[in-house]
């Protein structure tokens, strides 16, 4: 019996086992895996008030103060009391397009988290290509936050407008690989996803109580906390806070009637870099695309014979991610 022939093959077949599995770690592996990241980029807000079809001019809610004595109360909002010996806060004259469109706080950061799961496959004798299919969660959040006291009565300038995005679908990424070693690959992905796409706003109650589109002549801005209205009469109602609004001079659309469609659907753009390391860890790093806007509120109310709207669309504009993947 020949022995020494048996261990030479033997030991080829093992060579050949050692190094087919080397070869496996020099390319990627087609298998499940799942993936989790920290995204940020940015979301824009656009709110549009319209009377009869067209945007239109809204008080800017700036006042000025009509003084027969010096304030006494310069740091105050509003700058007095009120009080009918002293000076009187009067809306101005100024206005302002009923549109954000040149507001510098409808577009704001959005932070958030996403997850995946799928399958990727690779080709070919060295697998420098392949593709991979997944389902996909995104969770963002952002605050439009651009208002200050002066003009806090106009829908148009809010703080504290809080957004939660939600987005979930599925994708298709092509993956190169540049650099594919034994225990290290490193290369680029582009692809696409199809998704709903969720919005929420903790402003809504607000809107449909209306919006502000004039001022009264001759009432005070502000409700005095001097017990004295502006001109001297005693007051009809509570007297408030300094620097809270008077409702008796402002004129607003009144209640509006809402529709909310917080879901549509959406396309996105998904490109970056991306490593495997060592067969089941990977890094990525990506841009994520959106291309729909999304009409989140519409309402309107009739005023003296005039149709007004109000409009307000989300729509994320990108965001940029660093998200670990792990291969099975």
């Amino acid at each position: 019996m020949n022995t020494q022939g048996h261990a030479y093959v033997g030991r080829k077949g093992l060579q050949i086992g050692l190094l087919l599995g080397v070869c496996a770690l020099q390319a990627e592996q087609s298998g499940a895996f799942i993936g989790v990241g920290l995204e940020i980029g940015r979301a824009n807000k656009e709110i549009v008030g319209e009377k009869n079809g067209q945007v239109f001019q809204v008080p800017d809610g700036t006042v000025k103060l009509s003084a027969a004595k010096p304030d006494p109360n310069p740091d105050v909002v509003g700058g007095n009391e009120c009080a009918p010996d002293n000076c009187k806060a009067m809306w101005s004259g100024h206005t302002m397009t009923s549109t954000n469109a040149t507001n510098y706080g409808r577009n704001q950061p959005m932070f958030g988290l996403n997850v995946l799961a799928g399958y990727k496959q690779f080709f070919g004798k060295k697998k420098w290509f392949g593709l991979r299919y997944y389902g996909f969660f995104d969770y963002g959040h952002s605050n439009f936050s651009n208002a200050t006291a002066a003009n806090r009565v106009s829908v148009f300038y809010l703080n504290n407008d809080k957004v939660d995005m939600y987005t979930y679908g599925a994708g298709i990424d092509a993956l190169f690989d540049i650099i594919n070693k034994k225990k290290f690959a490193f290369g680029l992905f582009v692809g696409v996803q199809f998704a709903g796409n969720s919005w929420t706003s903790n402003k809504t109650d607000y809107y449909n109580k209306g919006f502000v589109i004039g001022t009264v002549p001759g009432q005070c801005a502000y409700v005095p906390d001097s017990g004295n209205p502006c001109d001297g009469t005693t007051p009809a109602n509570p007297t408030g806070t300094t620097g809270e609004i008077n409702p008796a001079s402002l004129i607003s659309t009144g209640p509006l009637t809402s529709h909310i469609n917080n879901t549509h659907f959406q396309f996105l753009v998904n490109v970056g870099l991306r490593t495997n390391i060592i067969k089941h860890h990977g890094v990525e790093f990506g841009i994520k695309i959106p291309t729909l806007p999304s009409l989140y509120y519409k309402g309107s109310a009739t005023k003296g014979g005039n149709l007004y709207t109000l409009s307000e669309t989300f729509r994320r504009q990108y965001s940029m991610y660093l998200r670990y993947i792990y291969n099975f």
